[in-house]
């Protein structure tokens, strides 16, 4: 009887045994196995862009006065590049970017033209041609190798 009983709780701990390798052991090695399959899927930064230029890490303001309308940049962002400035006129898009300069403003307010042309990164300010300052302007940033398109009304910080 003893061999006998043995015998059964040999068994017994023999089948617990094989239900935690298959329970625990086999599904925690396929999901180890699996573990580094996220670095491989491409990531898309889109929302990312999009929520830190909307409000979030570059808020951006249009300051349209007839006198010298300019895009000023709060919290600049060495990460993000301003590529192209489009203005919005009676359902057509023109391309204003070579017009539009890169400046620095110094905390007394003095403009300095930089001499610099799109695409520059995220650090200046930036003037925009007289003749548009009551229009809707349309901003090309890019980073992360992602394009956003920022929609600037006149007075009003950046949407996308």
């Amino acid at each position: 009887m003893g061999a006998n009983m043995r015998a059964i709780s040999d068994y017994i701990g023999f089948a617990i045994a094989l239900i935690i390798i298959v329970v625990l052991l086999i599904p925690l090695f396929l999901v180890l196995t699996n573990y580094s399959s996220p670095s491989t899927q491409q990531i898309n930064y889109y929302p990312i862009i999009s929520n830190q230029v909307n409000g979030g890490g570059v808020p951006i303001y249009y300051n349209a006065t007839p006198k010298g309308p300019t895009i000023m940049v709060f919290k600049q962002s060495g990460n993000y590049t301003l590529f192209g400035v489009y203005c919005l006129s009676n359902g057509k898009i023109y391309n204003i970017t070579q017009s539009v300069g890169v400046i620095t403003i110094s905390p007394s307010g003095k403009v300095t033209n930089t001499g610099k042309s799109l695409p520059v990164a995220m650090v200046y300010n930036f003037t925009v041609p007289a003749q548009y300052w009551n229009y809707t302007l349309i901003l090309q940033l890019k980073a992360y190798q992602t394009t956003v398109y920022a929609t600037l009304y006149p007075n009003t910080t950046a949407l996308v």
